[in-house]
């Protein structure tokens, strides 16, 4: 095995100094002074993109004296409150904060755009999707956009996942918990336990004590991927729970694969996530040997899942599915290094080859060593712009190939995000 040399820290300040140059924001400076004009053209592609579906200043002047049901980041609901003004820039479309005031109230409570997530007034849902470069909001007409959307998905037979009413979820978790419950009765030997949590029913042989610190992953898993998407505190994504199904050791993995899925050949995958298309999600995994690599499957096979249930039902390209699937692993499992030799192998793999072969981005199936790509290119999007690489992944999500997607969100092609990764491993050409 070939051990490639750590990477310079000066190689990556190159990198970052060429990032920036292709698809950072510009300067508060630039922004501040962009703001004070009247009209002024979006100074960037996530605003550029809120736009398109924002309020006018008149429409926004229109909701002062109405009533709304207003959520904060803090997951509290403001209900029936009366919007009595909003503290705008010189553009009185870009919401710096809002004033309302609750029925019998002496006085008012003003939040600042940054705490607010959604309001709904005269039934209308409208979202706040604040902008750093203006530091401001926009006000997303959310049904509008939702229809637009909608329209494009449904011409390649794709839609938004359905909201799902709280009885019907209880009904899906009992459910499952009767599948589990056959489950259970096929390996009675193995004397299998039950736990659940507000996301997950985890259905288990191994030692309750051991049990513990993967429930307390998977529920972080499910909080940052939920803080990273936007989606507001609490939010169940699962169609009713994700389903975990983990043995202590291979045969058992495999006697189920073979006896629930009909599956024979299972490779050398220590856990599989299977995504059902009514939108249930259930993952089947082995612990092994490795508690901190076990853990790391784990978060990774549900993070496919909840992609799956994400937003709507388009599939994600394999590269970008697996290298975020790796990525959340990498950060709620730092104990595991798999994630990490990974990137260090397909590095060095890079450096041999000097190009990503012609097939990476447009594969169904990743080598080992790709997943280091994968999951690298991810990591690299994230620290340039989280608020980008949400644009980017909705854009998929919302229909759009993940070419067109990508330059939108970051104004670069697959060629320039080859480079620039190219850069950071010392690979100034490197090419897709």
């Amino acid at each position: 095995m070939q051990v490639s040399r750590a990477v310079p820290n000066s190689i990556f300040r190159v990198a970052s100094i060429l990032f920036m140059l292709l698809i950072f924001q510009p300067s508060e400076a630039t922004a501040q002074k962009r703001s004070t004009r009247l009209n002024a053209k979006p100074a960037n592609t996530v605003e550029a993109a809120a736009m398109e579906f924002a309020l006018t200043a008149e429409q926004v002047n229109e909701l002062v004296g109405k009533k709304a049901d207003v959520l904060t980041t803090t997951g509290k609901l403001e209900q029936n409150v009366e919007i009595t003004r909003f503290f705008t820039g010189r553009n009185k479309g870009h919401v710096k904060s809002i004033e309302f005031k609750a029925e019998n109230a002496k006085r008012g409570k003003r939040f600042f755009a940054t705490k607010l997530v959604e309001m709904t007034v005269d039934d209308k849902k409208y979202q706040f999707q604040y902008i750093p470069s203006i530091k401001a909001a926009l006000i997303e007409n959310l049904d509008q956009k939702k229809a637009a959307i909608t329209e494009k998905l449904r011409l390649s037979n794709e839609q938004f996942w359905e909201e799902i009413p709280e009885e019907e979820q209880n009904e899906h978790v009992e459910e499952y918990k009767t599948f589990l419950t056959k489950v259970g009765e096929h390996f009675s030997a193995l004397n299998m336990k039950f736990y659940e949590t507000k996301y997950f029913l985890f259905f288990t042989d191994m030692p309750a004590k051991q049990v513990a610190p993967y429930l307390i992953q998977l529920d972080k898993m499910n909080e940052l991927l939920g803080r990273s998407f936007g989606f507001k505190p609490g939010y169940n994504i699962w169609r009713g729970k994700a389903v975990i199904v983990a043995f202590m050791a291979k045969p058992a993995f495999l006697e189920f694969e073979k006896k629930f899925y009909n599956r024979i050949e299972t490779g050398n995958a220590i856990g599989l996530c299977h995504s059902h298309s009514n939108g249930k999600v259930i993952v089947s995994c082995y612990r092994g040997d490795d508690p901190n690599f076990f853990g790391a499957v784990l978060v990774h096979e549900t993070a496919h899942g909840y992609m799956h249930r994400y937003r709507t039902t388009v599939s994600i390209p394999t590269w970008i599915n697996e290298g975020i699937a790796d990525w959340i692993a990498m950060t709620v499992v730092p104990s595991s290094k798999e994630v990490k030799y990974r990137q260090t192998e397909a590095a060095a793999r890079l450096r041999q080859m000097q190009t990503f072969g012609g097939q990476f981005f447009n594969s169904d199936r990743l080598d080992s060593w790709q997943y280091g790509c994968a999951s690298a290119l991810i990591q690299l999007m994230l620290k340039a712009s989280p608020e980008q690489f949400k644009l980017f992944f909705n854009g998929i999500k919302d229909g759009l190939t993940w070419q067109d997607s990508l330059l939108r969100a970051y104004g670069i092609t697959v060629e320039q995000l080859s480079q620039v990764y190219g850069q950071s491993i010392g690979i100034p050409r490197l090419t897709p």
